[in-house]
């Protein structure tokens, strides 16, 4: 289903940005895109699986300030991506955390 050629315009081709326009769920309601499955077959851990991305994220992102290297900028950032089973980064992205305790800003 997620390279059919009905649901999608060049289905083998990577294309990010068809999802731009386009309202789609990942829940297995819309037939165009279920990576998790759908129906009595649908991945059982879909919630444990999002979850153990997104809270780990969240708590980077709170728990930390992020910023660029050595005075770098946006408009410095390497973009290329490598070829391979999935889209990568050719170079590795390298970010300066700074700990951020919101209890002391109190």
């Amino acid at each position: 289903m997620g390279r059919n050629p009905i649901y999608w315009d060049d289905p083998e081709s990577f294309k990010p940005e068809r999802f731009e326009q386009k309202s789609v769920e990942y829940t297995g309601y819309q037939f165009e895109y279920i990576p998790f499955g759908m129906g009595k077959r649908m991945c059982p851990a879909i919630t444990f699986g999002l979850v153990n991305v997104e809270l780990p994220l969240a708590h980077l992102l709170y728990h930390f300030d992020w910023g660029l290297p050595d005075g770098m900028k946006v408009d410095d950032l390497d973009m290329d991506e490598s070829i391979g089973i999935t889209v990568g980064r050719k170079n590795d992205l390298y970010l300066v955390a700074t700990a951020y305790y919101p209890s002391w800003n109190e």
